[in-house]
């Protein structure tokens, strides 16, 4: 009489796992190719999802340096502490736009600068022009989990509020003429409100400069197709293509 055989749980696991291995859609073989870019929405033209596209000036840059390097990228935009916090445990994660802070240093590995920006205090009712005088206003708005607050905490300001929305940045400029933010100078209004339909921010003087970076986490694992995309990035940056 047949007797089936009957193999340990041990080699039917590989056996699955094998199978698993040869079955996997060409798609997500694909997917486990690609370049994890890891930001989050930027509006003002930056980076954004509209609909089931991921558009802006990032977007737009990245795409070409995929292009030009043959490696395919995809995106994940989370609220931003997620996306730093994420980044930092990652062994394959690349976050922008990232600024190089002393305390920051150790914790990422620092890929290439992206671009440099101007750094401005805007407000509804004046031309902030110095540091000295941002202090002495009633508010300054800085965005949560940046190098923006731990900059201008480090010059002593005591008036700072921390937000994570644009819509919380114009309620706080609408309501009271004696309130800045302090952001990116050519970015400003195109952030804040793009339409003008609210409100229309006055650009002060540039404060400070700040280059902005792609990093990786502390153990990032270098590998050839990371390396030809930075290379990209690197020539596309030479080039003065981010906008």
């Amino acid at each position: 009489m047949y007797r089936p055989q009957i193999f340990p749980p041990r080699i039917i696991l590989l056996f699955c796992v094998v199978f698993t291995a040869f079955v996997q859609p060409p798609e997500s073989q694909a997917a486990a190719d690609n370049i994890h870019l890891i930001s989050t929405g930027v509006a003002g033209g930056r980076i954004e999802q509209k609909d089931d596209e991921i558009v802006g000036a990032f977007a737009t840059f990245f795409k070409e340096a995929s292009a030009r390097s043959g490696v395919a990228v995809d995106y994940r935009l989370v609220p931003w502490a997620r996306a730093v916090k994420e980044t930092e445990y990652s062994d394959h994660l690349l976050l922008f736009p990232f600024t190089r802070t002393a305390e920051r240093e150790h914790r990422f590995t620092w890929l290439t600068p992206l671009q440099e920006d101007a750094m401005c205090f805007v407000s509804v009712a004046h031309k902030i022009k110095s540091l000295e005088q941002a202090r002495k206003l009633k508010r300054v708005i800085v965005w949560q989990g940046t190098s923006h607050k731990k900059f201008l905490t480090g010059e002593g300001f005591e008036n700072l509020i921390s937000v994570r929305t644009e819509k919380k940045v114009i309620e706080v400029l609408k309501g009271s003429s004696d309130a800045a933010f302090y952001w990116m100078c050519d970015q400003a209004q195109d952030f804040v409100d793009p339409t003008r339909s609210e409100l229309v921010v006055k650009l002060g003087a540039t404060i400070a400069h700040e280059a902005i970076w792609l990093v990786g986490g502390k153990g990032l694992k270098r590998t050839t197709k990371i390396d030809k995309f930075v290379q990209a990035v690197q020539a596309l940056k030479d080039e003065h293509a981010l906008k």
